[in-house]
């Protein structure tokens, strides 16, 4: 008996199959999304991220048909959040929205990781960054960063900074400003920002570095005087306060940037429905630059590719601080 016309038939079939498949895996990647998509944020609610994350989130579900919901996964600085994204199945229905504190700085810390920030993720882009300001409590005898330097030099090791966890973008802040100012204050970490506000104004630490938006919260109460923010140039939200470079102290050029990733793997026509959308809401949509615009944060836009070069100039910027701290840990 012959075989070969039955083994042509079932390879005929086999290639009928696979053309017919690859046609509706391409339509159900072009007709993206079909189902619900996830935003995990790997903060608490409430913070800066999980702020953008709904806004874009909204604005993607009135674009784009379908559900996105935020999902906050906090935790170890962010990384719990980052693993979970990182494990999820690559189909574009769950995307990550991080900082540079998760993102670049936490990775930074741990000598071994179950995810690799660089080749784990697909860099989605850079929505925008804002500087931190440098807050100190209402009984601080301190008016102006003259006066707080010169304070934390009478009194070495007596005047406390604080962050909201050991080894933030906000923590790191506070140890480049005591580097350039020569003095020697002592850190202490809290778990987030309401703790690390309650122990300003109860007086436990005397100075901290925050997001512009927390900190004119503050200001306009009365309960805490800004004295400078970081970088080179004022902030829109406090045009009264001095940066640091306008007082003399450069190289704190320090901000905190908000980016969005899909997990490696990620379909390309997927990929580019994401990036275009959220470069277009970035760009044109008012009420998202308006919410940015009143967070103090500038809108950024970048590009995947300009994106990934900057974490990794980032990172490379940020590990010999954090080795010289003894940061890294298993």
């Amino acid at each position: 008996m012959n075989k070969r016309p039955l083994l042509s038939s079932l390879a005929l079939l086999a290639m009928n199959c696979l053309l017919a498949a690859a046609p509706a895996a391409l339509h159900a990647q072009a007709r993206y999304p079909a189902g619900p998509v996830t935003l995990v944020v790997p903060f608490p609610a409430g913070g800066p991220t999980d702020v953008y994350a709904r806004v874009i989130g909204q604005k993607l579900s009135a674009k784009l048909g379908q559900p996105f919901i935020v999902e906050n996964r906090a935790g170890a600085t962010g990384l719990i959040g980052e693993v979970f994204v990182q494990k999820a199945k690559p189909d574009g229905y769950t995307l990550l929205l991080a900082s540079n504190s998760s993102h670049v700085l936490a990775p930074l810390m741990k000598t071994k990781l179950p995810f690799d920030p660089v080749t784990d993720f697909e860099p989605l882009g850079m929505l925008g960054s804002y500087p931190l300001a440098l807050l100190v409590g209402p009984k601080v005898p301190a008016n102006n960063l003259a006066e707080l330097i010169d304070l934390a030099k009478k009194n070495p090791g007596q005047v406390n900074i604080g962050s909201i966890g050991e080894g933030s973008v906000i923590h790191l802040a506070g140890e480049i400003f005591k580097i350039k100012t020569g003095t020697k204050i002592q850190h202490i970490p809290y778990r987030g920002t309401p703790p690390l506000t309650t122990a300003l104004m109860a007086g436990e630490i005397e100075m901290e570095f925050n997001s512009v938006s927390s900190v004119k919260t503050l200001v306009d109460s009365g309960r805490g005087r800004a004295l400078a923010v970081t970088g080179d140039k004022r902030a829109a939200l406090l045009p009264d306060v001095p940066s640091l470079a306008e007082l003399g102290i450069a190289g704190v050029d320090v901000r905190v940037w908000i980016g969005a990733f899909a997990p490696k793997g990620t379909p390309k026509p997927v990929l580019a429905v994401l990036e275009r959308e959220i470069h277009r809401l970035l760009t044109e949509d008012a009420d998202v630059k308006k919410a940015f615009a009143e967070s103090g944060t500038d809108i950024v836009a970048s590009s995947p590719a300009v994106f990934a070069e900057a974490m990794r100039k980032e990172r490379k910027l940020w590990q010999p601080l954090i080795e010289s701290l003894k940061l890294a840990k298993d």
